[in-house]
């Protein structure tokens, strides 16, 4: 009786820990198919993909494109390539990676005046190869102008690579999660 008894609680526990485990593995499976990563919670993997995406010579070549025709075309197309350039590979990586507190903890999401405020600011830096070039002060000017062009694509251009990379890892987790249930 003693004997019996014990397989009866044993069969009991086993079946309650069987319940168990399949009530919280749907409920986890439910909860992974009802949520999207926000741009917080990107990583490494993410960002190197975001960035991949993002070709700044073109979108910079683009960009520059009425300058390419201007007077003294080549000087002032350098410059404004290299001032889009400059700005749009710094911005884009803000656009893609977000910010971090001093600490390198808790990315947040930046904000376009965050990254004028972080790469537009360095426009007099990475233009002052041009502040002495002949036009003087056009060469110089047309240099700043599009870096504050490029740090502001860049910036778009990267936010909109980021949200593709998301787009597509949440479509293949929701077609991943909807094969299983089909399992």
């Amino acid at each position: 009786k003693r004997h019996n008894r014990l397989i009866t609680c044993i069969a009991i526990a086993v079946l309650a820990l069987v319940a168990c485990v399949g009530v919280v593995h749907t409920t986890n499976k439910n909860k992974i198919r009802s949520q999207r990563r926000s741009l917080e919670e990107t990583n490494e993997m993410h960002w190197i993909e975001c960035e991949a995406r993002v070709d700044s010579r073109k979108e910079c070549t683009d960009i520059c494109q009425s300058e390419r025709n201007s007077i003294q075309r080549k000087t002032m197309h350098q410059s404004c390539i290299h001032g889009c350039q400059q700005a749009h590979v710094a911005s884009t990586a803000l656009g893609c990676r977000g910010k971090t507190d001093g600490k390198g903890r808790h990315r947040k999401h930046v904000t376009e005046e965050d990254v004028f405020q972080d790469v537009g600011v360095l426009a007099h830096e990475h233009c002052s190869k041009f502040q002495s070039v002949d036009p003087k002060p056009d060469v110089f000017a047309t240099c700043r102008k599009y870096h504050r062009a490029g740090t502001k694509q860049g910036y778009r251009t990267g936010m909109a690579a980021m949200t593709a990379v998301l787009e597509e890892e949440w479509e293949s987790i929701k077609a991943e999660r909807l094969a299983n249930l089909d399992d």
